[in-house]
Parts: structure tokens; C-alpha cells; sequence
């Protein structure tokens, strides 16, 4: 733990001694600057203090990397003081974290709060009578612990300083100390003296400072022992034989040498340093002077320029990379105009060979460069010319255009390249294929102009021309054909077609074509798949001398692609859309997809004429039956009704069983008659040949009389008939139909429910009138199956006022959807009417 001890501090003889120690530190051979920069560097620290403490200052001898402010004047009050906790202690002191201190002195010590000091280890500097009166200290400004090699050292600086004599040596003359070491001290140079066996016998303070070795620690040891690094060869001694292991006269022909060594530090550091050799004969022998320069800086200078220039290559190769990993082409010059960038992705859209130099691949792109409307470009035009110029250029629309393929669509935008200070250094642009989004944009509206045209056309015949111009244009290809199988001959005859006039083309396409005929009719016809072929001179479709013949004819015409698709009718291939073009295609999927949408236009197109056609034979054919039934039927039922009704009147006695027969008969054909009518009834409804007479019916009143007459007819049967009904539900409709709407409805339910519980509700709901009936378990899905309009045959009750049969569901659902109503199942046991309140009767 760190104490102070006030008494020991304020100790008169160690004040004494201090102050003798004031006017004695100057006056020794004895560098405190130097010695207190060795220590910081020794232990690794940034601050060295060799200090005097008084009573109420602390006094710097020497310091190293203390802040100025600190310093100056050579004294500061003993308050900034960790140097007197040593004198405190009178031996080695030191603390790792002074934040961590349990003492808030430490903690808050002025070094701490004002300068950063962390952690400090300090040794006594002592006097001749062995008394303490400073200290040789480290200062660091981060935590770290202390080694015992780092205290023993610190205590050896202190011991080298010390003891501070009692007095100051005495000079005979101002002369008298200035010998040959002195001046050699004086030296800036590292400067040492060797024997021929290479043992150091000379040592100056530049050396030390060098190397960090004092003489006395340097003196009498080999030189290659104490310099040389670690890891390397010997550092001095091959110069030294080259110096000595030659003849003498060769010696004084070659009495200097130099070189550049690599050596060592104390604390292991590698030094490169300029070494100059020379001997001095003398009596005693050959004197080996050796003068180190310190050229570490620029060693190191030049090791990080190297370095520096091998990443600069290591950056420049991922730059050109990650350039050439884009999908986007970059491009870029220098402030002269000259191509330093060119990426692969523009090399492969501007057709530029991999192997091309940059500036290469820059000259050789303007040629295949194109303004929108086809201009060609000229170098003026590029967005790197204007990007130099310091214009920026957003989204510039160019067209790619190389020989054999089709065009490119690109948008290029372009900025200068500006240094800190605003100068223009170069240019950049960036190339973004937009052609697949442009095709992607043009096929979208190709599909709603052809939706458009099948829209309002009657028949392909009458839309395929229309279509296939349409096609050609979005394509930008030369030919587009429309083909329709003729079911009598199995011709596929040409019903539309679009070309740019050539005559030689037609003539090879020509109207009518057997599906064998022509190889790529024959693939579509055999697989009833599109078939894709990105280049007919190569294409293995063509396998027989024939279709080979054909193709050579077709490319020699400028024809180099095809895409065919079929189209059918909803059961069977009955013609096909074929497109060729003038270049080598590979968007097979974008391609194929826009003419396999366009066949699923058709397709579908017929699809719906087929289905029209077949509702038109449909309703003539029910208009046939429905003469049928109101001729054929109706006449022979009133003859026989009328002949019943006279043998009834009759005033012949008859047996009775006669007459029970006559009144089976008059029954009979009175019902058969009624039916008759009620299906003449729902055919008129249903053809929309009976208008509604429409005014404002109370549906509430309606249906409870429908309910009232009901009920006894539900009653026998043992139903119970429960009745939920709004008050005042108004609509505009036809009263006698919903009427029959009612009646039906709930006497086909009482017929269909055997037993048990029968719910009927009637809401208005968000403008609609909404009638409900229930029945028990799956009676309801009974119903419409009995009376839906597929089994249109069966009946439901007669009302219970006059018992006429009717059609069942068949009659409700048509009435609803003459008011503009709906018609729905919803659950097993549920049917749902939804009506609308104001008038809205559909034709």
C-alpha cells in the first residue's frame, strides 16, 4: 500500500541534503536526460523523471516526455508529486492502476486528473550518507503491472545516477577533462572502438543512446555478441575481415569501408544503421574505429513504400475484380482522357475480347454505339467525354447494335472523378442492359393489344392479320405468320400474316402447308409444345436433306431464328403462331414466353367462340323444344281435354267406374297442362321474352301470407314452421313473381322435409332484401339438387290455395335472378336469396 510519511519528508538533514544535491547535479559528467529518457525506454513507458523532492516543490533534474506544462521552470509544487511516496517509502515504489487505488489521493491525483498518469514505478535517489532525496521514476499513462525485471531495472538507473556527492569535483584547469573520450562523446554519431578481435574498447554517449548499452555494460564485449540481432546473420564481422584479412599493403590501399548492417537494440529492437569502418595503427596494435549512422527511418521508409506499392497492387487486382464481378459495365478514364477502366460485363455487351487492353476495348466500342433512333456515335457523344467535361448524366439511352445479333438497349450515366481541392482527376459510367426490361415492358402491352383486338373481333380469321403485325412490331422480327387447320383437307391454311415484303419469303412460306411439310410445323404438330429454335443454321431439328435444303434456303434470306407455338380450341391443336427472325436469338425464355402467351390468347379466344357457339346451338335447340312442347303438346292435351269435359257433361248414365276414369283423365290433363305452361313460363322468363311489371311490393306482408298458407299443408306432415320476418321490407319487383317466388319455395321445402323443424327469415341487409330458409340436416342440398336447373324435370307442391304444380327451384332461381338477385347454398342445410331493394331487373 502507498504511504506518505510527513516526517520522513520533512526531515531537516534530507532537506539539508536536497538542497547540496541542487547545486551538485549539474555540475557531474553525468547526462540526466539522457538517462531519464533511457529509463522510459527501457520499461516501454512514455515519461522518465529524474527528480529532487523538497519540502513544498519537487525539483527535475532530468525529465523525458513529461508534458511541457509540468516542466517548465524546472519545479513544481510537491502536490503533483509521486516521486515522494518513494522518498516516503525509501525503496522502490510503484502502482499498476492508480484509478484502482483504495486511497482517493491516488486516485484523484493531480498527474491523474490533469495529465493521464496511469500507472508509475519509481526507485530512490540517494546522497553519499545513503539518504533519500529523490527518485528515479516512470510514468505510464495505461494500467499495466510491474515486472521484477523492470523494478531491478529502475533501481540500476538510480544506483548509476547516484550517490549525489556532498560537493562538486574539482577542475585544476578549464582544460584539464578535455581528453580524446570526451571529445569523441561529443560525437553526434554512434562511435565506437574494437581490437582486432572484434572486443569493444570504446564506447561513446551517442552509442548509448544508439544502442542502448552504456559503455561500462558495452566495454570488454565481443561485438557480434551485443549487436547482433537475433535472427540474422553476423552483423559486423564479415566488414571487419574484409578490413583485417588482407595485406598491409592492400590495407592502406582499403582503410575505409562501409556498409549497411542490420543490428540490435538492448531491448531486442532491430537497428538498421550506415556503418564506416577504418584502423589506426598505434604501438599497442590496430585500433578499429567504427562510426554507426541510424538509417532505420529510412529502411523503413522505403520497407512501407514497398509494401505500399505491393498493396496498391493487391488493391488495384480487387478492384478490377470486384469491377469485372459486376453485372454492370463500368467504365473510366483519366483527366487526359485516357481508358484506365473497362470491365468484363462491358467487354461481353459491347462485344470487346477479353484479351483486348483497355484502351483496346475503349476504341473499339464507339463503332457498335447507336443513338435510339439508329444514329451512330461519335466520340463527342459518349458520357465519358461529358463526364470529363464535369457534366453528370443520368440514365442516357444508347442501343448496343452488333453484327448477327440482335439489338441491345442500355442506359449509361456518367460523373466526373474530382481530387479534394474540386479538380477534375477522370471520369466514370456505369452501362445497365435494360434490354430484358424493355422487351418485358413492350411484350406486356403486345398481350393487352392482342386481349384488346380478340376483344371486339368476331372471329380469328377476321383479328389475325391485325395480331401478327402486331407480334412482328413488338419483336422488331420480319416474318410472323398465323396458321389454321382446315379439318376437311388437314391444310394449314395462312389466315393472318405480317412481312416486311419480301417476295422471296412468301414465296417459301407460302399460303397453305401441310403439317409435315415444313420441319418446324411438323415439331409443333407432333409435340403440340412451342418449339424454340435460337438459330436454324444449326438447329438439329432439320435432320432430313429436305429440311436441310429448306433452312438454307430460310438463312440465305436473312431468316436465323424461329419460335412457333400452337393453339387449340379446348380439345384438340388446330393451328399454330410462327415468328422468324433476321438475327441469332438467345432470350429463349422471355421469347417464348410473350408467343406462348399470345397462343394462350388464342386458345383461349376459340375456347370462348366454341363456347358461345355451342350456347347459341343450345338455346336454339331449347327454343325448338319449347315449340315443341307449346305445339305438339299442347294441341293433342286440349283436344283430350276438351273430349273428357264433353263425355263428363254427358247426360248418358255412365257406370261409375267410367266416371271415376273420365275425372282421372280430366285430372290428369289438367295437371299435364299446367305443367306445360309453367315450363313455357320459366323458358320465357329465362329467354327474358316476359318482362317484370315492376312497382314497390311489401315482401314482409308477402311472405307471412306464404307462411299462412303453407302451414296447414307443413302441419300434416308434421313439420313445425317457424317464421322470422323484418317488419316492412319493401322492393321494387313484379308481385305476381315474387309471389311464386314465396309459394314455391316453401312448398318444395315442406316437401322435401319429412318431419321436424323448417326456419324461414326474411332481413333487409345492406340494400338487399335477404330471404333464408332452413331445414334439418342435409334437406336444403336435397332441394337444389331435386329442382336445380339441371334436373329442371322435376316439381315441387302446388300452393295450397289451387295445388298447381310448379318447376320447383328451377322457377325460384330464375325469378331472383330477374330482380338482380343471387341464388346460394351456404352450408349443408341452407339457402340464401339476396334481392336488392331498388329496381335492378337483368335482362
Amino acid at each position: 500500500m502507498l504511504t506518505l510519511d510527513p516526517a520522513a519528508l520533512a526531515d531537516p538533514l534530507r532537506l539539508a541534503a536536497v538542497a547540496r544535491a541542487r547545486l551538485v547535479l549539474p555540475t557531474l559528467p553525468i547526462p540526466l536526460t539522457k538517462m531519464s529518457r533511457h529509463a522510459a525506454r527501457l520499461l516501454d513507458a512514455p515519461m522518465g523523471l529524474i527528480t529532487l523532492v523538497g519540502q513544498d516543490f519537487e525539483y527535475f533534474a532530468g525529465s523525458y516526455g513529461a508534458p511541457r506544462s509540468l516542466v517548465a521552470g524546472d519545479e513544481a509544487s510537491v502536490a503533483y508529486s509521486l516521486c515522494k511516496y518513494v522518498v516516503s517509502a525509501d525503496g522502490p515504489v510503484l502502482s499498476a492502476d492508480l484509478d484502482a487505488e483504495d486511497d482517493a489521493r491516488l486516485r484523484h491525483h493531480p498527474l491523474a486528473v490533469e495529465y493521464g498518469v496511469r500507472a508509475f514505478l519509481g526507485a530512490p535517489l540517494r546522497d553519499t550518507d545513503d539518504r533519500p532525496v529523490g527518485s528515479v521514476t516512470v510514468l505510464d499513462t495505461r494500467p499495466r503491472p510491474w515486472t521484477g525485471s523492470q523494478i531491478a531495472a529502475v533501481v540500476e538507473i538510480a544506483e548509476l545516477v547516484g550517490p549525489v556527492p556532498a560537493t562538486a569535483p574539482h577542475l585544476d584547469t578549464p582544460l584539464a577533462g578535455v581528453e580524446a573520450a570526451v571529445v569523441f562523446d561529443a560525437v553526434a554519431e554512434a562511435f565506437l572502438t574494437l581490437n582486432p578481435d572484434a572486443v569493444i574498447t570504446g564506447w561513446n554517449s551517442a552509442a548509448e543512446e544508439l544502442f542502448g548499452w552504456t559503455s561500462e555494460q558495452a566495454c570488454g564485449r565481443h561485438v557480434e555478441d551485443l549487436l547482433r540481432p537475433g535472427d540474422g546473420p553476423p552483423a559486423i564481422h564479415t566488414i571487419l575481415d574484409r578490413l583485417l584479412q588482407v595485406h598491409a599493403t592492400e590495407v592502406d590501399a582499403d582503410r575505409h569501408l562501409h556498409g549497411a548492417v542490420r543490428v540490435r537494440h538492448r531491448d531486442g529492437r532491430p537497428i538498421h544503421a550506415q556503418v564506416r569502418l577504418s584502423v589506426i595503427h598505434s604501438p599497442a596494435g590496430a585500433i578499429i574505429c567504427a562510426f554507426f549512422t541510424d538509417i532505420t527511418g529510412q529502411v523503413t521508409m522505403a520497407t512501407e513504400a514497398a509494401s505500399a506499392a505491393e498493396a496498391a497492387e493487391m488493391q488495384r487486382a480487387f478492384a478490377d475484380a470486384l469491377l469485372d464481378s459486376l453485372s454492370e459495365g463500368v467504365a473510366a478514364v483519366d483527366a487526359e482522357g485516357r481508358a484506365v477502366v473497362f470491365n468484363r460485363a462491358l467487354r461481353r455487351l459491347c462485344g470487346q475480347p477479353e484479351t483486348a487492353s483497355t484502351a483496346e476495348a475503349m476504341a473499339g466500342v464507339l463503332p457498335v454505339l447507336h443513338h435510339p433512333d439508329g444514329e451512330p456515335f461519335t466520340a463527342r457523344d459518349l458520357v465519358l467525354t461529358a463526364a470529363l467535361s464535369g457534366a453528370t448524366l443520368r440514365d442516357t439511352q444508347v442501343l448496343v447494335r452488333l453484327p448477327g445479333l440482335p439489338d441491345r438497349h442500355v442506359l449509361t450515366s456518367g460523373q466526373p472523378i474530382q481530387a479534394t481541392d474540386g479538380r477534375v482527376i477522370g471520369a466514370v459510367a456505369t452501362i445497365r442492359d435494360v434490354t430484358v426490361r424493355r422487351r418485358t415492358e413492350q411484350f406486356r402491352d403486345c398481350e393487352l393489344a392482342v386481349a384488346r383486338l380478340l376483344n371486339h373481333a368476331t372471329s380469328l380469321e377476321e383479328a389475325a392479320s391485325e395480331l401478327a403485325r402486331i407480334v412482328a412490331a413488338t419483336l422488331g422480327w420480319p416474318y410472323v405468320s398465323i396458321r389454321r387447320i382446315d379439318p376437311a383437307t388437314g391444310v394449314l391454311r395462312r389466315i393472318g400474316h405480317w412481312d416486311e415484303g419480301s417476295d422471296a419469303i412468301r414465296e417459301l412460306l407460302t399460303a397453305q402447308l401441310t403439317p409435315t411439310t415444313e420441319a418446324v410445323m411438323r415439331q409443333v404438330w407432333a409435340t403440340g409444345e412451342p418449339v424454340w429454335i435460337p438459330d436454324l443454321e444449326t438447329s438439329p431439328l432439320f435432320d432430313d436433306p429436305e429440311a436441310r435444303e429448306r433452312t438454307k434456303l430460310y438463312v440465305h434470306h436473312g431468316l436465323r431464328s424461329a419460335v412457333s407455338v400452337p393453339f387449340h380450341d379446348g380439345t384438340d391443336t388446330v393451328g399454330a403462331l410462327t415468328c422468324f427472325a433476321d438475327t441469332a436469338e438467345t432470350d429463349q425464355m422471355l421469347i417464348t414466353g410473350l408467343v406462348t402467351a399470345i397462343g394462350a390468347q388464342v386458345s383461349q379466344f376459340l375456347i370462348g367462340r366454341r363456347a358461345a357457339d355451342l350456347a347459341l346451338q343450345l338455346a336454339h335447340t331449347r327454343a325448338e323444344f319449347t315449340a315443341l312442347v307449346g305445339h305438339d303438346m299442347r294441341t293433342p292435351l286440349t283436344t283430350i281435354a276438351t273430349y273428357t269435359q264433353l263425355l263428363l257433361d254427358d247426360p248418358a248414365p255412365r257406370p261409375d267406374s267410367d266416371q271415376q276414369l273420365l275425372r282421372g283423365i280430366d285430372r290428369g290433363t289438367a295437371r299435364l297442362r299446367s305443367l306445360v305452361d309453367a315450363l313455357l313460363d320459366l323458358a320465357a322468363l329465362e329467354a327474358g321474352d316476359q318482362p317484370l311489371q315492376a312497382h314497390d311490393v311489401d315482401l314482409s306482408a308477402l311472405l307471412r301470407q306464404a307462411v299462412a298458407d303453407v302451414r296447414p299443408t307443413t302441419e300434416a306432415a308434421g313439420i313445425t314452421l317457424h317464421a322470422q320476418i323484418d317488419p316492412d321490407v319493401h322492393l321494387d319487383g313484379d308481385d305476381q313473381r315474387l309471389h311464386a317466388l314465396a309459394d314455391t319455395l316453401l312448398a318444395s321445402a315442406s316437401s322435401a322435409t319429412s318431419g321436424g323443424d323448417l326456419f324461414v327469415a326474411l332481413h333487409a341487409r345492406n340494400g338487399a332484401a335477404e330471404l333464408t330458409l332452413s331445414a334439418p340436416g342435409d334437406a336444403a342440398t336435397e332441394l337444389v339438387s331435386r329442382f336445380s336447373p339441371a334436373n329442371a324435370t322435376g316439381t315441387g307442391l302446388g300452393s295450397s290455395a289451387d295445388t298447381v304444380p310448379r318447376l320447383g327451384l328451377a322457377l325460384v332461381r330464375v325469378i331472383t335472378e330477374r330482380h338482380g338477385g343471387t341464388f346460394a347454398l351456404t352450408g349443408p342445410s341452407t339457402i340464401r336469396l339476396r334481392i336488392p331493394l331498388a329496381a335492378a331487373e337483368t335482362p
